[in-house]
């Protein structure tokens, strides 16, 4: 790319390497910090305006009380398609419907891991 003295356009205005630099270059010269550049704060120190707030002490976050069937695939490492197939198959979890959404119980989910469990050392 041609330097801007040739092209006829304006020289962009950014900060070169030597003035980031964290280790100076014995062939690059040592460049003073500019006046008007911004320092960046270590997150130890506190702000220069001075109104930084404290955040309020909560509680654990509150879980959902049950499941969709998307987030209940992801939750147990199976696709949708083998949920409906289970489900086709009389072993999925008990569903529940709210309106038109499909929703399964934590206590479902976990009733369902234990048939599940119990089935597999069945058949071991």
């Amino acid at each position: 790319m041609a330097r801007a003295e040739v092209t006829g356009k304006k020289p962009r205005a950014t900060a070169g390497r030597a003035k980031r630099s964290k280790i100076p270059n014995a062939a690059s010269p040592i460049v003073e910090p500019d006046s008007n550049a911004i320092e960046s704060t270590v997150h130890g120190e506190s702000s220069s305006s001075g109104c930084a707030k404290a955040t309020p002490i909560r509680g654990p976050p509150v879980s959902p009380a049950c499941f969709s069937i998307k987030t209940f695939c992801l939750a147990h490492h199976i696709s949708e398609s083998m949920f409906f197939k289970m489900r086709a198959a009389g072993l999925g979890p008990q569903v529940m419907q709210v309106g038109n959404r499909v929703l399964i119980t934590f206590e479902s989910a976990a009733a369902w891991r234990r048939e599940r469990e119990a089935a597999t050392a069945a058949a071991a």
